[in-house]
């Protein structure tokens, strides 16, 4: 696996993190190996968080005082998106899913793009699945394949299914170059299927993503089972390196 298109991967969301407008910015960092950026990234999502935690808990604790609706209105219209997505994590479970049922799609699409989901995976598992859908829809609208990616992993098997129909091919492969939890990539092509997958990696060199395909492929080939061989007789995909999990329904 190329630990260039690895340490290309964590810059990505390294930039995303740091809120960098240009991700060429961060490419000094690309011969760091995507391990060692990946526990700089988890530092600084972890300092970030932490900063001022006293205020924000403060401030969740008062949540319990109002109406949800109340406080839905007061987070989309004073808090903003950012401040919201630090609070998730420190509210209760059944809680934040109450006050995100008042939030609209695109404030919501806005809040996940800042969440880091490893402090809400309870909220996360109990959006309604077409909540889920309908922000994933409008996050890959608005580009923000990197924070897509985190959540992956904290999905339901139903809930992924119908957001992975809800993308184009381009925005997926996109997500699925940076996604977190890489163990569960597999299972996002046992769900496309085939057909899907070899059109979508096929078509990279088309919208210019060769090499996030080609990684895509040998991280694939990485995570798959070795009884996942490829078929004799199937083509590759142009572009890419040979995929097992790509190529078996």
């Amino acid at each position: 696996m190329s630990r260039t298109s690895e340490s290309r991967a964590e810059t990505a969301k390294l930039a995303r993190l740091l809120r960098a407008s240009d991700p060429q910015a961060l490419a000094f960092l690309l011969p760091i190996p995507a391990p060692e950026l990946r526990d700089y990234r988890e530092a600084v999502t972890d300092l970030l968080y932490d900063d001022e935690r006293e205020l924000l808990q403060r401030t969740a604790d008062a949540a319990r005082l109002l109406p949800a609706r109340t406080l839905a209105a007061i987070g989309e219209r004073a808090l903003g998106p950012l401040f919201c997505a630090r609070l998730t994590g420190l509210l209760d479970p059944r809680r934040a899913v109450e006050i995100s049922a008042h939030f609209t799609v695109d404030f919501l699409a806005q809040l996940a793009a800042e969440l880091d989901p490893r402090r809400a995976a309870e909220v996360v598992s109990a959006i309604a699945t077409d909540t889920v859908v309908a922000v994933s829809a409008t996050m890959a609208a608005n580009g923000e394949h990197v924070a897509m990616g985190r959540f992956v992993a904290y999905l339901d098997d139903a809930a992924l299914s119908r957001c992975l129909e809800a993308l184009s091919d381009e925005d997926l492969l996109r997500v699925t170059f940076v996604m977190e939890g890489e163990e569960r990539l597999s299972s996002v092509f046992e769900m496309i299927g085939a057909e899907r997958a070899e059109r979508m990696l096929a078509a990279a060199h088309v919208s210019g993503l060769v090499e996030e395909a080609e990684h895509v492929a040998e991280l694939l080939d990485a995570v798959s089972a070795p009884a996942r061989a490829t078929p004799r007789g199937r083509k590759r995909p142009t572009g890419t390196a040979p995929t097992e999990g790509a190529t078996k329904r």
